[in-house]
């Protein structure tokens, strides 16, 4: 593709050097990708600045540029457009250098504070009913196909967003589901993205050091609906499936033009959980569609599981699923790493690895533990430091020391905040001072530590890592595998499957 073919898509711009005969091979932001013939993208981020890098883009071959200040020192005559919002045009750019993928796939986008996860691997699951390779983008990974690639964000920037919806539709795939991040939404990673069908789990206490507000959360949040089109294509709807039990139901019911199926356990919800029943390691419940009932059994425990699964029912619905065989198939869901995950290597006691990082995350799953307990829940856990939303720390401590029996603080992804801090913070929250603790810097050393005080029947829930593929200690991001160290360190106490 030539330079000046995407130059033209814009009607205010300003061109230093000449685009006639650029060619346009590959489009980047980070200059480790560019190669030959590359159109080369200044963004300014906050913490890192793109126009910095363009004279090392040059180097590797970059052949044309966009920005929003001058590079000419570092590009000397090489073609620039200039334009105020780089991350708006690098959108447009991408949609069509990629030929606009997502007009002709079928999108499904998943937003939320928890459940996204979720939610897109029970999505994904049911719509192995299609006989088509799916592409699954969120936080763990990206998945294209059978193919896994390791991501830090929950949603990426929209270069990687359609270079998998390309190299999807390369493969003979058709639907991509997506985890989309009120970060995506606000930052613009998602401009461009054609949705079919949006779904939202809930709403809490999250993000607030982008947002500042939870009003301007949960417009960041509704940003997916009011995107979402009211005219069908590729002979599919466009729907928006809606958590009826949350307050901003009608603000993101109202927010969009499409079709609006609300799924909840309250009396009018399109799609209706009743009669729910916990039985050891299952859930069974009724659900209502259309005035029918259907019984449902789930390999999960927690309320907020049936939430999860009412919302995969209306995307396998709107797929053209019956709703009979998504019961009969979620019932063998084998679950998502890292969400409520059960470590069972022979020890007398429970010890669960899940991603609740949240209020209401970390609420629901040490609720859902209350009610199963035999003997004491043992909470190790920590939060997120630096430019993150530290506001929650005080109520997650006091979650924790009102639903644990005894917690542990440990590092979660200090990054330059220090521990002690963290500690503080999180402990200014704490109620009920009948629940012992401590702190173990070490998360390997706090794992090891839990494991030394369990006795038979506990159960030890190490949360706020799940799955993540690392540690951020300062700037650095160190490989951190939580399943392996926990089962490790039973092992190290002569606990083997």
């Amino acid at each position: 593709m030539f330079a000046k073919e995407l130059a033209d898509l814009l009607v205010i711009k300003r061109v230093e050097g000449s685009l006639e005969n650029i060619v346009v091979d590959k489009l980047a932001q980070d200059s480790r990708k560019v190669v030959l013939n590359t159109m080369f993208f200044c963004i300014e981020g906050v913490t890192v600045d793109g126009h910095l890098f363009a004279g090392k883009a040059k180097e590797l071959g970059a052949s044309v540029f966009v920005a929003s200040k001058s590079i000419k020192e570092q590009v000397g005559d090489a073609p620039v457009i200039y334009v105020k919002d780089v991350t708006r045009v690098m959108t447009i750019f991408a949609n069509h250098f990629y030929s606009y993928p997502s007009e002709s796939l079928n999108m499904i986008g998943v937003t939320g504070t928890n459940g996204k996860t979720t939610v897109t691997h029970m999505v994904d699951y049911l719509l192995e009913e299609l006989k088509k390779p799916t592409a699954l983008v969120g936080t763990m990974y990206r998945k294209i196909g059978d193919k896994r690639i390791e991501t830090r964000n929950t949603t990426p920037e929209i270069l990687t967003v359609h270079e998998t919806l390309q190299e999807l539709k390369n493969i003979g795939g058709e639907t991509c589901i997506m985890e989309v991040s009120s970060h995506a939404l606000q930052l613009g990673r998602v401009w461009g993205v054609d949705y079919n069908i949006a779904v939202f789990t809930n709403l809490t206490h999250e993000h607030l050091d982008l947002h500042k507000t939870m009003e301007n959360y949960a417009h960041a949040k509704s940003l997916l609906f009011s995107q979402l089109g009211n005219h069908s294509k590729n002979r599919k709807p466009r729907v928006a499936i809606l958590n009826r039990d949350q307050e901003c139901f009608e603000q993101f019911a109202y927010s969009t033009s499409a079709e609006v199926i609300s799924y909840g356990f309250t009396e009018g919800s399109d799609i209706r959980a009743s009669e729910i029943q916990t039985n050891g390691a299952m859930t069974s419940f009724v659900v209502t569609v259309n005035g029918e009932k259907f019984p449902v059994t789930i390999p999960m425990i927690g309320l907020f599981n049936v939430y999860n699964v009412l919302a995969a029912f209306g995307v396998a619905i709107v797929n053209g699923i019956p709703l009979p065989r998504a019961i009969e198939k979620i019932a063998k869901f084998p679950g998502v790493g890292g969400r409520m995950q059960l470590i069972q290597q022979g020890q007398p006691f429970q010890v669960i690895i899940d991603f609740a990082h949240t209020p209401d995350g970390l609420k629901n799953v040490l609720s859902t533990l209350e009610d199963v307990k035999i003997n004491r829940v043992i909470t190790i856990m920590g939060h997120s430091g630096g430019n993150r939303d530290s506001s929650m720390r005080p109520e997650l401590g006091e979650i924790a020391f009102e639903k644990s029996d005894y917690v542990i603080l440990t590092a979660d992804n200090p990054r330059q905040e220090p521990l002690k801090k963290i500690y503080s913070e999180i402990l200014s929250g704490r109620k009920n001072e009948n629940t012992p603790y401590e702190c173990v810097d070490d998360r390997k050393q706090a794992i090891e530590r839990a494991l030394e005080l369990a006795q038979e029947g506990d159960i030890l829930l190490f949360a706020g890592k799940g799955v993540e593929p690392y540690q951020v200690l300062g700037e650095e991001y160190i490989p951190y595998n939580e399943v392996e160290t926990v089962v490790q360190a039973l092992e190290k106490l002569g606990y083997k499957n």
